[in-house]
């Protein structure tokens, strides 16, 4: 039985190979950079994840709100409130009339009466009016703002959603190749041992 060196010492690499290599700890980084980014990730999307689940409730109250639109137009004008500045102009217009009615000796009479009522109750509903636009727009913006969270919630969970997706499978594959690797180190370890044998004549 004659000694080739070539083989014994190519055997002896595959050993040492096989049994102090590591062919799964590239697999390992990976699988530690697919964490990373994964908790970066949601702690950039949970806020608004957060923002959007909160936003469920209150829309959903405001939307219960809309349900009956005469009640909520009568609850909204019972805390109605002049405005000092419909006040003062409704002063400045009655001032304006008495010294309009005075130059014409009109003060007293019952067309004179009768329009400075006119013209205070013109211009009590025009304030009212446009207190109510106001408000109406502002509980608009309010649904909307609400339903906007909510958006902007679907969409960070979805992203979230999708991420986990794509790390599973990543993850997936990575111990795949891990699991791949170790049995490469022991294949490595066998053919190494079996070429030493070889090497040394026995096979």
């Amino acid at each position: 039985m004659a000694f080739d060196s070539s083989m014994f010492g190519s055997g002896l690499g595959g050993i040492l190979g096989g049994l102090f290599g590591d062919s799964g700890k590239p697999y390992d980084k990976a699988m530690e950079q697919y964490q990373q980014y994964a908790n970066m990730s949601q702690q950039a999307q949970q806020p608004y994840q957060q923002a959007g689940q909160g936003a469920i409730g209150d829309y959903q109250k405001w939307l219960q709100g809309q349900q009956d639109p005469s009640g909520f137009i009568n609850n909204l004008m019972g805390q109605y409130q002049q405005s000092p500045y419909n006040t003062y102009l409704q002063q400045q217009a009655q001032n304006a009339g008495i010294n309009a009615a005075s130059a014409s000796g009109l003060t007293g009479s019952t067309p004179f009466l009768q329009q400075q009522q006119q013209n205070a109750a013109n211009i009590g509903q025009q304030g009212m009016n446009d207190w109510l636009q106001q408000v109406l727009g502002i509980n608009t913006q309010y649904g909307q703002g609400q339903q906007n969270l909510m958006t902007g919630g679907q969409n960070a969970a979805n992203s979230l959603t999708n991420m986990y997706n794509q790390m599973g499978q990543q993850m997936g594959q990575a111990a795949y190749g891990k699991e791949a690797g170790k049995k490469q180190d022991f294949w490595n370890t066998i053919g190494g041992g079996l070429g030493m044998l070889t090497g040394l004549g026995f096979l």
